[in-house]
């Protein structure tokens, strides 16, 4: 039966902690790093295909998938993050004429989620490729939230990523 002591062994600086992390998205400006209120270290999917046999079912691994990935964003007064993403999405299609672009350019090719140590060493790093982003969520606008900061989520879509760290 292990021991407390034991258990204490296995969690080596006393285990990651969630509030420390950076995302870098290069097309959200220098500020992202800053005012980037959460995010996840992404998630993958190994379908699943289904081959009966003989009143049996065989399941084989399927194609990978990558869910989108959301980061949820402290607002400034400059709105520096929103508008770096509004025009991004411009560039992808137009508002008023539906015009978009004509090549991949507006896919990003790098942005990352670096887990960090107590000590700002990175633990983990997540990189992201062929990236954009797919919903740009509202900002709620209520007289009762005096106290609070405005935030907004952000999704993104990508083709996959690979951990580098």
């Amino acid at each position: 039966m292990a021991t407390i002591d034991e258990f204490k062994a296995q969690l080596i600086a006393g285990g990651p902690r969630a509030n420390r992390f950076r995302v870098f998205i290069p097309r959200t400006g220098n500020k992202i790093e800053f005012l980037c209120q959460a995010a996840q270290i992404p998630a993958m999917t190994v379908g699943q295909v289904t081959v009966p046999f003989r009143g049996m079912n065989l399941k084989l691994a399927g194609d990978r998938t990558f869910e989108a990935w959301t980061v949820t964003v402290i607002n400034d007064v400059e709105f520096s993050v929103r508008s770096a993403l509004e025009a991004w999405q411009l560039d992808i299609s137009q508002l008023d004429s539906g015009i978009g672009a004509i090549n991949n350019d507006y896919l990003l090719s790098r942005a990352f989620v670096e887990q960090l140590n107590k000590d700002d060493s990175v633990l983990a790093r997540y990189e992201f490729f062929n990236m954009f982003p797919q919903n740009i969520g509202g900002i709620e606008l209520n007289m009762g939230t005096a106290d609070e900061v405005e935030t907004f989520e952000v999704s993104f879509d990508y083709s996959h990523w690979e951990r580098v760290i």
